[in-house]
Parts: structure tokens; sequence; C-alpha cells
């Protein structure tokens, strides 16, 4: 028996026709493979989903927990009698390798091991075809390795899912958490089509060293980069949660700000999350930045990362095409560590943050009016944000002594609305809105320092308070209301 999600099939019941069909089922004419197991199965079920949906359901998961219980190379694909009846054997075989790599949707997960090892499991569909393979390189997989391949079957299926789904989704935290002392990295790539024109692709990496992902699709793309190699900055879960937490608020502001897309930025969140998450497995303790740990709430408690978002421009006033409504964010964090040992350095972390939209408005706010090319149709705001935003941590050491522990932070947003009233401009105004401040927590950190650990009661409390604080303040503020004139 093989369990398919949802649907059980006796495998040993079934017996294939003399085309190679199951019974009773459909219009498969061709397949690759005579084999009856549970990727065939699983084929054999998705294929009457063609081309509605990619015939993905529950596949990726199937062929990767059938090769951890072997190890070995895994090909099947079937075909439909409109796609394969007047093919030769020979035709036949150039069309199903066709259908393994140039499909309409192709998905693949390509895993490679410490020991040196690289298994590459992907699916391929279009209308009449659907696919699946695994294959390996570079030597037989120990039971270490199967073990833990097989625990990506779950998510490969997830991200598979999130990117078929309507609207689609960015389902990559599991493909994280990989002990990286048996598996050296993960890569996920996909394209599947959205219409006759446009694709969504997906190429995601991690190791322990680095992660990226980059999505493109008609609605935008999304870029993110981690780079994992200062482990000694990371902070521990709660200051990485507390992090996290302040940062995909911001992202919330600046969708409502600039009116994006609200679909694309929660797969930017999604991402951000993911790859801001499950410090891997496996790695060594980091060697200690600071002489306190205190020191440490100085920090972020993130890896350093690269993130933006660009949503496509759309023309939605054919009377002034100029006029196109727009939404372009970036993020990034940077840190530099200088000095010759932990009695003589300097940290400096560098958070910045750039938004720039425009978009269309009704002449009270609300949504835009249908805009056409006659003057009763122009009545409307058009609104220009540009809006910037850093915040810059300090901490020195001098003879082992902290001389400096300060956060620098600014943030400025611009906002131009145009009105136009029958097609006419009547009013053109800018709003700038900016701030700064300098917060210098020397003294909090050497008191900290020296009387942490004989700290009790309400004093335990109140430092306790005033580090929790500080930390919050070292992290990004866009909104230059928040922060002290």
């Amino acid at each position: 028996m093989v369990s398919l999600g949802n649907v059980t099939v006796d495998v040993k019941d079934q017996t294939y026709s003399r085309n190679g069909q199951l019974p009773g089922r459909g219009p498969i004419n061709a397949w690759e493979s005579d084999s009856q197991d549970a990727v065939t199965n699983a084929i054999n079920t998705n294929f009457y989903a063609l081309p509605r949906g990619t015939g993905f359901s529950g596949l990726g998961a199937t062929l990767i927990e059938q090769f951890a219980k072997g190890g070995t190379d895994i090909s099947q694909s079937a075909l439909s009698t409109t796609s394969s009846k007047t093919q030769s054997p020979d035709e036949l075989k150039v069309q199903q390798a066709l259908l393994h790599s140039k499909a309409d949707n192709l998905v693949s997960l390509t895993v490679k091991t410490a020991s040196g090892k690289t298994v590459t499991f992907s699916l391929a569909s279009q209308s009449g075809g659907l696919a699946a393979q695994a294959k390996v390189d570079g030597g037989t997989l120990s039971a270490a390795e199967l073990k833990e391949i097989g625990k990506l079957g779950e998510a490969f299926q997830g991200a598979i899912d999130g990117l078929a789904a309507q609207p689609p989704k960015l389902d990559l935290s599991k493909l994280t958490q990989f002990d990286s002392s048996v598996l050296s990295s993960v890569d996920l790539s996909g394209k599947l089509k959205v219409s006759n024109v446009d694709n969504l692709t997906l190429a995601f990496h991690a190791d322990s060293q680095s992660r990226t992902t980059r999505m493109s699709s008609p609605a935008g793309e999304v870029n993110l980069s981690v780079d994992l190699k200062n482990a000694g900055i990371l902070g521990n879960a709660k200051q990485q949660a507390i992090a996290l937490k302040s940062y995909l608020a911001q992202f919330d502001k600046a969708q409502s700000r600039g009116k994006a897309d609200a679909d694309l930025m929660a797969m930017f969140k999604d991402a951000f999350t993911a790859m801001n998450s499950n410090y891997p497995q496996g790695a060594k303790a980091p060697a200690a930045l600071t002489r306190s740990a205190a020191d440490q709430g100085l920090l972020t408690g993130l890896a350093d990362f690269k993130a933006s978002i660009t949503q496509a421009v759309k023309s939605t006033n054919p009377a002034r095409l100029g006029e196109t409504d727009t939404f372009a964010y970036d993020v990034s964090q940077k840190t530099r560590v200088g000095g010759n040992d932990i009695l003589n350095r300097t940290i400096d972390q560098t958070q910045q943050s750039n938004l720039k939209a425009s978009f269309h408005l009704g002449l009270n706010g609300g949504q835009a009016p249908d805009l056409g090319t006659k003057r009763e149709s122009q009545n409307y705001l058009y609104v220009q944000v540009d809006d910037k935003a850093s915040s810059s941590a300090n901490i020195t050491y001098k003879d082992g002594f902290l001389t400096n522990a300060s956060v620098d932070q600014s943030a400025t947003q611009n906002t131009r609305t145009q009105r136009y009233e029958m097609g006419v401009l009547v009013k053109d105004t800018t709003a700038p809105n900016q701030a700064s401040s300098h917060r210098d927590y020397l003294v909090l950190l050497e008191y900290a320092a020296r009387e942490g650990k004989k700290a009790q009661g309400a004093d335990e409390t109140i430092l306790k308070d005033a580090l929790a604080n500080m930390h919050q303040w070292v992290l990004l503020q866009d909104d230059p209301s928040v922060l002290p004139r």
C-alpha cells in the first residue's frame, strides 16, 4: 500500500495495459518506465489535474520519500495519447527527455552532501505530460545522508505548493532546517507558467555561509541575500525574534505608505522571515565579539542581509502615461569588525532602508477612479513617496575598556501630492518630514558589566529593562515622528 496525501493506492493490485496505462484510467498513452511504485502512482493520480494545475500535488514529497528508501536513480514520465500516439520509440524518448527539461512547469531541488555527492530531484509538467526524476552523482549515499535528505520531502512539497497557490506564496522556511554537518547546501529552482506570456520563477540557495532568494512574477520581483559568515554578530532567539518582528512591522508600514501589492509584500515578508531564521545546525560556536554579553544588545542579533522588493510598473492613466504606479523598497544590514583582538576592537553595524513609490488616489484620498482619456475622468491625486532611514551602532574597545557605545539614527519622509481636477493641475504640494537622534549607552553598559551579576531584586529588573529598551532603539526606525527631536 502507498499513501499519497489523502489517496491510498494498492500498487500490487494494479497492472498496466499493453500501452503502459493503468486500466480504466484516462488517456495516458506512454510511460517512460514500467515500474510499479509510489512515484508512478502519484503521476497517474495527478495526471488528470492537467492542464488546469501543475500536477505536482504530493509528487515532490513522494519522490524524495521513495528515493530516501534506496538511494537509487528514479525517472518516470507519462504522456497523453494526443502527444505521443504517432511517435516512434526513438522519437518518444526525445519527447520524454524534452518533458523532463523543457516543460512549461519545472521545479528542481538540488542537494549537495558534505562528502561531495549531489542529488537532484526534479518535477516537470505541461498539457499532456507529467514527469519526476531523481539523480545522484558522486557515489553511493550513506544512511545518514539518506536520512537527512528524506527530511526534505515536506520542505520540497511545501515550497512547490506555495508557488502553485493562488496567490503564490514563498514557503521556504523548512528548506533552511538541514544539518550542515551532513548536507552542505540546498538549492531550489522553479519556473511555473502563469499565462501565455508570463512565468513565475524562483531561485533559492542555502548553505552554512549564505542564503539567497530571487523571485520574479508578473506582479514584480523579490530579492534577498543573507551573509552567515560573521556568526559572532548573531543574538539569541529572543533578540532575533524582536528584530524580526520590528522589521516585519516596518514592511507593513512601507506597504501602506507606498500602496504596494499586498500579495507581493506577503511573499517578501515570508522570504525575509525564512532567510533570517533557523541558524544552520552543526556550526561551531562563534568567537566572542565583545567583552560583555550586554554589549551584544547594541546589535540587532540578525545576520547581515540585503533585501528588496520591486513592483511591476503600471501605467493606469491613459491621459498621462508618464504617471506610473510604482513601488520599490530595499533594506539592508552591514556589520564591520575592526581591530587586532578583543581588547582593541571596533564594531560598526549599519541598517538602512529606501522607499520610492508613486500611485493614484481619488480626490478624497480613497481608491483611484477609473481614469480615461476624457476630462471628466481626470479627477484624482497623484502621490509620489521618497523615504530613507538609517541606524548606525558603534562599539569600541581600547586596551580592554569600552570607550564608545552609541547609536545614531535618522529618518526622512518626502511626500509630493499633485491634485488634478478635470485634467487640470490645481495643486502641487511637497511635505517633507525628517528627524535624527544620537544615543550614548556607554554609562549603562559600563554599569551592566560592573554590577550586572550582583544586581538583585528591583535593581536587577531596572537593569534588564534598560538593556531591553536599548536593543529596541538599536533597531531601524523609518518614521521620523518616532525619533526624538
